[in-house]
């Protein structure tokens, strides 16, 4: 900002110094001009002041020498006998512009030639000019350090504003701007201290209500927990278990969140294929129970990304939960991870109907089937994450496929595509 300030100021002073300077030059030219025409004029007058006392040869000779246009040659004398004193080109005869008539001693007529105008470009005249020239040249120095110490006010604010929006980039949302240089820039730091202050309240309701829900939440987990202790032993029962034991766990987790000293920066790693294949364990045990064909397509090889393994289990719940809620029992499901050119993709597709608004479908909160509207937006934050793309498409099943691209740990290539949805517009 300072040197785009700086350019500003100078090219303005700039600008308004070549415009002084051809304007007083002009008028400097004008001016010598002018003058230059007064003088021939006064020497004509000389000149005819002698004719009028005598018309002898030499005297006018001697006078043409002592005038500066005589000196120049550029100063004739016609004189009524015919004779010509001087370098010119008329006669005593003549008329037109340069001559002038005189009367002489005797009451006959002489004229008085001024062959060309005085030269305007004098030694004199450059001298003016180039000191005008370095005159503006000091003007705008002294303008743009005039310039520079009335917006250092403003320069500093702006400083301070920088320097306190990147500490809450790094993460200190306590920081505030300190208001103070132009009152413009003042309105400005208390606006957005303002909003920062909204902002830092509105992240305390949500932790205070999402702690509250989460406690809320152990109750019914522990009669679930009790419930399910006394179905007894049985696969029933230990899926129950099970789920009970991972909703407690995610629950705990939420809570431990919501406090600053227990969060961490760091993205964690995971593996996507170990990932999916521990959730489909549950996952494919529920699609038996329903009668959903199940498949799951998993690669040897590992397929790291820089993503929690927490983090991404909840990626395909939210998936699978999706084609459960979302599509009528013994609707068949695939689920598939791939490692290809740096990229770890998973892939969940089913044989539902399909969606039918992927763009609305892809923002938070929204949902056309009376769920949260989080799922799809889960899984987008988690691929933007690491680099990577969310699509929707129909899939080969005739249903919804989801396509999430993953970004490969320490994998240093280039996006082929930017964050972009490709999104399927299919049927209700």
């Amino acid at each position: 900002m300072r040197s785009l300030l700086t350019r500003a100021l100078r090219w303005s002073a700039t600008l308004v110094g070549v415009v002084l300077v051809v304007g007083a030059g002009a008028l400097l030219v004008a001016a010598d001009r002018s003058r230059a025409a007064a003088d021939d004029r006064h020497e004509v007058t000389t000149v005819a002041a002698v004719l009028s006392v005598t018309t002898d040869p030499d005297a006018v000779r001697s006078a043409l020498a002592r005038t500066a246009a005589g000196a120049q040659g550029r100063l004739a004398v016609h004189l009524p006998d015919g004779t010509t004193i001087g370098a010119g080109r008329g006669s005593v005869s003549s008329t037109g512009e340069g001559l002038t008539p005189v009367s002489t001693v005797d009451g006959r007529r002489a004229v008085v030639e001024v062959s060309s105008p005085a030269p305007v470009v004098t030694a004199g005249l450059v001298a003016r000019l180039a000191a005008l020239v370095l005159l503006a040249c000091a003007a705008v120095v002294a303008a743009v350090a005039l310039g520079r110490r009335v917006l250092a006010p403003a320069m500093r604010a702006l400083r301070t504003m920088a320097d306190t929006a990147e500490e809450i980039a790094h993460g200190d949302r306590r920081v505030r701007i300190r208001a103070d240089g132009p009152p413009e820039l003042t309105a400005l730091a208390t606006a957005i201290n303002a909003a920062a202050d909204r902002t830092e309240r509105l992240l305390a309701k949500e932790r205070e209500m999402i702690a509250d829900v989460s406690h809320r939440l152990r109750t019914p987990l522990t009669a679930l927990r009790l419930d399910a202790d006394a179905i007894g032993a049985g696969p029933v029962a230990d899926r129950i278990r099970s789920a009970v034991t991972a909703l407690e766990h995610d629950v705990d987790r939420i809570i431990e969140s919501l406090h600053p000293v227990a969060t961490s920066t760091e993205p964690g790693s995971c593996d996507v294929a170990e990932v999916v294949g521990a959730r489909m364990g549950f996952w494919s045990a529920h699609a038996e129970d329903q009668g959903r064909p199940c498949e799951v397509d998993l690669p040897v090889e590992p397929t790291p990304v820089l993503l929690s393994a927490d983090a991404l289990g909840a990626v395909v719940d939210a998936l699978l939960e999706n084609v459960f809620h979302h599509t009528p029992p013994r609707t068949a499901v695939t689920v598939a991870v791939v490692k290809h050119a740096g990229w770890v993709t998973l892939v969940v597709e089913d044989g539902g109907p399909g969606i039918a608004d992927p763009e609305r479908a892809l923002h938070r909160g929204a949902s056309g089937g009376g769920s949260t509207g989080l799922g799809l937006d889960i899984a987008r934050a988690a691929a933007e994450a690491t680099g990577g793309t969310i699509h929707v498409e129909r899939g080969r099943l005739g249903g919804a496929r989801i396509r999430l691209r993953f970004g490969e740990a320490h994998s240093h290539h280039a996006p082929a595509s930017p964050r972009a949805w490709r999104l399927w517009r299919g049927r209700a």
